[in-house]
């Protein structure tokens, strides 16, 4: 499986070639698990020997909020004003492509293709924050939308929002909607991969395969 795995993602000597520097941006809405699958990735893709990291946008947006002396819960951010969720996006954005820039291998970017605003749905990554992080690949992380419903339900560590399955196909949508837009101004691939209860692995899996390096 390890060998398989650098072959795969020729990120090692299977093809003769140097190490090849990859970030995908994975998102996802709340419930579909796309953390746990991001951290996955990243161990799937270290214990075959490829160097790979993940980056959170939330945390990296939260680290910037106590820098400023703002104290703000994760969940509530995206109530704030939409110019300062917009200021506070292009900041993260910057920091983010610092840290990967200093990074060799496959950059895991984990964060949200939309957010649900007071005012709408508003994009997680703008025309301007996707030149600034130059992805190689798009990916979706999707559940069904009972699934999601479900483990909303059950995560009292976060203050999620309304669990109803109509919401969430609507967040699902929007979240595609944007995507698609995404694609094509950055003119990279977008892959929708499936994270199905209990198989968090195999999602992992899909999105090591998203790269245009895949052999397998």
């Amino acid at each position: 499986m390890k060998e398989q795995l650098k072959c795969i993602l020729r990120l090692d000597a299977c093809s003769g070639n140097s190490p090849m520097n990859k970030t995908i941006i994975v998102t996802g809405i709340p419930g579909t698990g796309k953390t746990t699958v991001c951290g996955l990735a990243e161990k799937l893709a270290k214990d075959a020997g490829v160097q790979a990291n993940v980056i959170n946008y939330g945390t990296i947006m939260m680290g910037i909020l106590q820098k400023s002396g703002r104290s703000l819960k994760r969940d509530e951010m995206r109530k704030d004003s939409i110019d300062t969720q917009r200021s506070l996006q292009k900041q993260v954005a910057e920091a983010v492509a610092e840290k990967a820039n200093q990074l060799k291998g496959l950059t895991i970017i984990d964060t949200h293709m939309s957010i649900k605003t007071p005012e709408g749905y508003f994009p997680g990554l703008s025309t301007n924050n996707l030149g600034i992080l130059k992805p190689d690949v798009l990916v979706l992380v999707e559940a069904q939308p009972a699934e999601i419903s479900s483990r909303r339900l059950k995560d009292v560590s976060r203050k999620r929002d309304a669990a109803l399955e109509a919401s969430v196909k609507e967040e699902l949508a929007f979240s595609r909607a944007i995507a698609g837009a995404c694609a094509v101004f950055s003119s990279v691939p977008v892959k929708v991969v499936m994270n199905a209860e209990g198989k968090p692995e195999e999602a992992a899996k899909e999105i090591l395969r998203a790269l245009d390096v895949i052999r397998l």
